[in-house]
């Protein structure tokens, strides 16, 4: 296959895009809808190889560098699996793809900066009951990514809920639909101690 071939299957949903660049390079760039598997040399490629070898669609590499691409191809290789490996920029030029970001803010930075967000929180109801931001908007998770389409673009969300995990996901998800969106790292649990609420 070449690098166009396998554009046109990631744009036909028929390709499942891996970006194994660091979690810092896909928040600031990273294609829509391409998932974030950060290559690490140890456990990295025992988890992948496992994966590759029962998804249910072709899986497409994108790493920073050359040197990263031989580091993923050979421990891919020596567990089975050929991957198909292009480098993230050449991979992001040839498919004239818009790119998604997002902001990763610490409980402080979005203290500092809190007027200029608007937050929503993603935790379930007996989690806001437990205490939440005052201005914050209650959308769980599961409700969020079915009314997305209610939020205003033109305005700048911080997505919190207890520890930052489900938030995270959230932030991708609305940056790969064109929001302006932040994650607030460790959620409630770094945030409570600071006196929010």
């Amino acid at each position: 296959m070449s690098i166009e071939e396998d554009i046109v299957m990631f744009k036909e949903g028929k390709v499942e895009l891996v970006d194994t660049r660091s979690f810092e390079e896909y928040m600031e760039s990273h294609i829509p809808e391409s998932a974030l598997a950060t290559f690490y040399e140890r456990r990295w490629p025992d988890d992948i190889a496992s994966y590759a070898k029962n998804a249910g669609r072709k899986l497409v590499f994108l790493a920073l560098n050359p040197e990263i691409s031989e580091k993923i191809s050979s421990s891919l290789k020596s567990r089975g699996v050929e991957p198909q490996i292009y480098i993230y920029k050449d991979f992001l030029e040839k498919g004239k793809f818009k790119v998604a970001h997002a902001t990763n803010l610490t409980p402080d930075q979005y203290l500092e900066q809190r007027d200029q967000w608007n937050v929503i929180d993603v935790r379930d109801p007996y989690e806001w009951a437990t205490g939440h931001i005052e201005e914050a908007i209650l959308m769980p998770m599961n409700d969020i990514i079915a009314k997305y389409e209610t939020l205003d673009k033109s305005k700048r969300y911080a997505i919190v809920c207890e520890h930052g995990n489900r938030s995270m996901y959230i932030t991708m998800f609305l940056s790969d639909r064109g929001f302006n969106v932040a994650n607030i790292d460790g959620g409630m649990s770094e945030l409570r101690p600071r006196g929010i609420f």
